[in-house]
């Protein structure tokens, strides 16, 4: 078998026998040793300071502290809480930071996710552009932390976004130039429930709040630029009752009325009720409802 090796490498130059598969010259040299998020079959694939786990090159130094406290961020975005999220991302920076430990991508991408959840609070979206866009330069081009940084980046284009801020090769001052994209609105519906529905006068509701599609709409986009919220629902009390006449000869009226809003004040939710309020009150005014009633309507536009 010796002999056969020998006489193998003798076909092919540079062939050298004495070579084993534990051999250290077998292994990559520093230039070509993986980089952080990078795929490996074993730590001698890594470069210094880095293992293998799972075929992909992690680093060592890790602060527990601010790793539970990036566990925490990552539980209260589940959850919704962008607030709380941000500011346990937060608290996992300054426990790197103060600990002197370079601050892994990973936190640092999911920091910039969590920042551009909460978008609706601009510097929130602004803080967001920048960490995700330092996440993007950081971790390799196939890796998904950058797919994923990516699309929470795509998620700020309706607060202003401009794309070709991240072309460079470095982060930028401002990241949100270009303006709000204005939704479209040729696509929006009204539609109108009544609980419990008047009996009789239901369509008659459902026509004079249609008639004001375009003023409801006014009002979806005044809360849609508040909220970001793609559906407005907005209800409103209404009672109908008779109204008998002083005199025998002259026959009683039908009136409605309208209690006052419950809703908060300072709140998009009761801006968004008293523009709703202004449109639907003088339109069911003037509508012929001829029924005793006392109803929630609710006004949904989406």
């Amino acid at each position: 078998m010796r002999a056969s090796l020998v006489a193998l490498c003798a076909l092919f130059a540079g062939c050298d026998s004495k070579a084993t598969a534990s051999d250290p010259s077998s292994a990559p040299r520093p230039e070509q040793k993986s980089k952080e998020y990078e795929s490996c079959g074993a730590s001698m694939h890594c470069a210094d300071e880095l293992r293998c786990f799972e075929q992909t090159c992690r680093r060592m130094a890790r602060s527990t502290v601010g790793d539970y406290q990036a566990a925490l961020g990552a539980q209260a975005r589940t959850k919704g809480d962008f607030t709380a999220a941000i500011a346990a991302y937060t608290a996992a920076l300054g426990h790197y930071d103060s600990e002197k430990v370079p601050l892994p991508p990973d936190i640092d991408c999911a920091y910039g996710g969590a920042l551009a959840a909460a978008r609706t609070n601009k510097d929130h979206a602004e803080l967001g552009a920048r960490v995700l866009h330092r996440c993007v330069l950081a971790v390799p081009a196939a890796s998904a932390l950058r797919h994923k940084a990516l699309s929470e980046l795509a998620t700020l284009s309706d607060v202003g976004l401009d794309p070709l801020l991240l072309g460079g090769g470095k982060t930028a001052d401002l990241y949100l130039t270009k303006g709000p994209v204005k939704p479209a609105t040729d696509k929006l519906t009204v539609t109108v429930t009544g609980a419990p529905q008047p009996a009789k006068s239901m369509p008659a509701i459902n026509d004079a709040i249609g008639q004001q599609k375009s003023s409801l709409v006014a009002c979806w986009e005044t809360y849609n630029a508040a909220t970001k919220k793609d559906t407005m629902s907005v209800g409103i009390d209404v009672k109908m009752g008779y109204i008998p006449s002083e005199y025998d000869d002259v026959p009683g009226s039908w009136a409605v009325k309208f209690p006052a809003s419950a809703a908060p004040a300072g709140t998009p939710e009761a801006a968004a009720e008293a523009c709703a309020r202004s449109v639907v009150e003088p339109a069911l005014k003037g509508a012929k409802l001829a029924e005793g009633f006392t109803s929630r309507i609710t006004i949904t536009v989406k």
